[in-house]
C-alpha cells in the first residue's frame, strides 16, 4: 500500500489560526458546550467523565504531543497512549511529557492496526482529516473501541483539500471587503490545489467524507456543527486582528461569527468544524458491505495515483496544467542557460584565435 505523507507537519505550529483569537474560542466554547468561557475539553469530562477517569485512551496522530497532555492534566484519562507518523514532533512530545503516562509511537495512520477493544477513549484533534484510507483507520478504531467506550472528535469536515464551490468563496471574499481595514484579509486568495499537493499532499484529503464513513462504525451520542466557513480563510493567517484592542475588536468580529453562524445555520455555506462525541455500534455493516467499502477506497486511491493525486477531473487539469507550465518553464530555463553557456564558450574562442592571429 503507497500513502501519502506529510512532509512537514511542523509547518501546522507556525502560524496563526482563527481559534488562535480569545472571541473565536468564546464562540466555538458556546456552540459546544452552551458556555462561552467553557471549553469543550473541560465540557467533555463534565460529562462524560466526571467521576472517574478513562482508564487509557489512544490519541490519532498527536503532533507535538499537547491534547494528550491536556487530557491527562485535566484527569480525563489515566495512560494515554499516542503516535504520529513524525519524528521530529514526537521527540518534542516526549520531551514534554514529563511524568504524565504517556505511550508514543511513530506510525502511519493509514497502515496502522490495534487490538480489538484495546482503548476506552478514542481522541481525534484534527488527525482524520490528514487520513487517506479513512474506511480503513475508522473500521480499526470500530474495533479497538471498548463496547462503553468513547470517541470524541474536534476536526475540520469541511471541502477536500479546502476547495470551496465558488459561490461559497464569492461569499467569503465579499464578507471580506466589507470588514475594517484591522479585520480585513489583505491577501485572502482560492487555495491552490497543486501547492496543496505539493506541499502536504495529506491536508484534507477526503475531509468532506468523515460524516459519513465514521457513521458506518460508530453511532452519534452528541454533534455540534461549529461553522468557520466564512470566518475560518479571513482569520486564519491574519495577524492583524492580534494588535487591535479587544474592545475596538469585538464589535466587528462578534459581527462576523454571527453571520458566519447564521449562514452555516440556513445550508448557505457548509460547516467547516464539528465537535462530535460516539460509540462504537454493536452492529457493523455486513461482510458484502465492507467490502465494498474497502474496493471502493483501494481504487479511488489507485487513480489518483495514476492522475497526479487527483480525485476529481477538476482536480486532474489543475494539477495536469500546473505540471505542464513548470515543465516547460524548467525547460525554457534550461535552454536560456544553455544558450549562455554556449555564448560564452563562443567568446571564448574568438578571443583565442584572435590572438593566434596577432601572434
Amino acid at each position: 500500500m503507497q500513502t501519502c505523507t506529510p512532509p512537514d507537519s511542523t509547518v501546522y505550529y507556525s502560524s496563526t489560526y482563527w481559534n488562535d483569537l480569545p472571541p473565536v474560542i468564546e464562540h466555538i466554547s458556546e456552540m459546544c458546550t452552551g458556555d462561552r468561557s467553557k471549553w469543550w475539553v473541560p465540557g467533555f469530562k463534565e460529562r462524560y467523565c466526571e467521576h472517574a477517569p478513562f482508564e487509557r485512551g489512544l490519541f490519532l496522530a498527536c503532533g507535538n504531543g499537547w491534547v494528550e497532555r491536556e487530557f491527562v492534566d485535566w484527569g480525563i484519562v489515566r495512560r494515554a497512549t499516542a503516535f504520529d507518523y513524525s519524528t521530529e514532533l514526537l521527540a518534542f512530545a516526549e520531551r514534554e511529557r514529563g511524568n504524565r503516562e504517556i505511550d508514543y509511537f511513530q506510525a502511519d495512520a493509514n497502515t496502522i492496526d490495534f487490538e480489538p477493544e484495546s482503548f476506552d477513549l478514542i481522541v481525534n484533534v484534527g488527525a482524520l482529516h490528514h487520513v487517506q484510507y479513512l474506511d480503513r483507520l475508522c473500521r480499526i478504531l470500530g474495533k479497538a473501541l471498548k463496547p462503553d467506550g468513547v470517541f470524541v472528535g474536534y476536526d475540520y469536515v469541511g471541502p477536500s483539500r479546502n476547495q470551496y464551490s465558488r459561490p461559497h468563496w464569492r461569499l467569503i471574499e465579499t464578507t471580506n471587503e466589507t470588514l475594517p481595514p484591522f479585520l480585513r484579509k489583505d491577501r485572502l486568495t482560492y487555495p491552490h490545489l497543486p501547492t496543496m499537493v505539493a506541499t502536504d499532499p495529506t491536508e484534507a484529503i477526503h475531509s468532506d467524507l468523515q460524516p459519513a464513513v465514521l457513521g458506518r462504525y460508530f453511532s452519534t451520542i452528541e454533534r455540534h456543527d461549529l461553522g468557520g466557513g466564512l470566518a475560518y480563510e479571513i482569520l486564519s493567517h491574519n495577524a492583524k486582528p492580534e494588535s487591535v484592542p479587544a474592545l475596538e475588536l469585538a464589535p466587528a468580529l462578534d459581527k462576523l461569527l454571527e453571520l458566519d453562524r447564521t449562514l452555516t445555520a440556513s445550508g448557505t455555506i457548509p460547516t467547516l468544524f464539528s465537535y462530535y462525541v460516539l460509540r462504537a455500534r454493536k452492529q457493523t455493516p455486513a461482510a458484502a458491505e465492507l467490502d465494498r467499502f474497502r474496493h471502493q477506497e483501494n481504487r479511488r486511491e489507485a487513480l489518483a495515483g495514476r492522475f497526479l493525486g487527483a480525485y476529481s477531473v477538476g482536480g486532474f487539469f489543475q494539477l495536469f496544467l500546473n505540471h505542464q507550465y513548470y515543465r516547460l518553464r524548467s525547460r525554457t530555463g534550461l535552454q536560456g542557460r544553455l544558450r549562455q553557456v554556449a555564448g560564452g564558450v563562443r567568446r571564448r574562442l574568438r578571443r583565442a584565435l584572435g590572438r593566434g592571429r596577432r601572434r
